[in-house]
């Protein structure tokens, strides 16, 4: 059975029931918003899909043409595996100004009325987490740098 499934699906039965519970749960989600106003969810997914498929997606692929660029020239071996260091801390640093960048910028004036909060602290603390996620990353690359030269290499580059 488990065989047959397989050759059917192409994967795992673990990963169809997880597929399947993901869209259930999907599904429960976008019903509940639809219920309230889904003229505005749809105008706001739209907005999203626009955003960052013609606008967010050609700009960061654009910024990382550089890095790929820097890593193929100073080590061309193994340059996928060098790359997710910068990559990955750049692009959650950059995913937390998004979601925060009016608080971050000082933008909203109605913020400290409604709230009775200062904007102040929102820079200083997105730079201290950027700060912080490169600071993690840049550990991260030199264990992984410590264990390479330890082990011999294995006949090519991975992405592990």
């Amino acid at each position: 059975m488990r065989g047959r499934l397989l050759r059917w699906y192409g994967s795992d039965p673990l990963h169809l029931i997880a597929l399947l519970l993901s869209f259930a749960i999907a599904g429960y989600a976008a019903r509940r918003m639809l219920g309230s106003d889904a003229t505005a969810v749809i105008i706001w997914f739209a907005g999203a899909v626009i955003g960052h498929d013609l606008v967010l997606l050609p700009l960061y692929t654009l910024a990382d043409r550089p890095l790929t660029g820097l890593a193929r020239r100073r080590v061309p071996a193994t340059n996928a595996r060098y790359v997710f260091y910068v990559r990955v801390p750049a692009a959650l640093s950059a995913l937390l100004l998004l979601v925060w960048f009016p608080l971050i910028l000082r933008l909203p004036d109605a913020y400290k009325p409604i709230t009775g909060r200062s904007t102040e602290p929102y820079l200083g603390r997105w730079l201290l987490v950027s700060g912080v996620l490169f600071a993690l990353s840049a550990v991260a690359l030199a264990l992984r740098l410590r264990r390479d030269r330890a082990e011999p290499d294995r006949g090519g580059a991975t992405l592990s």
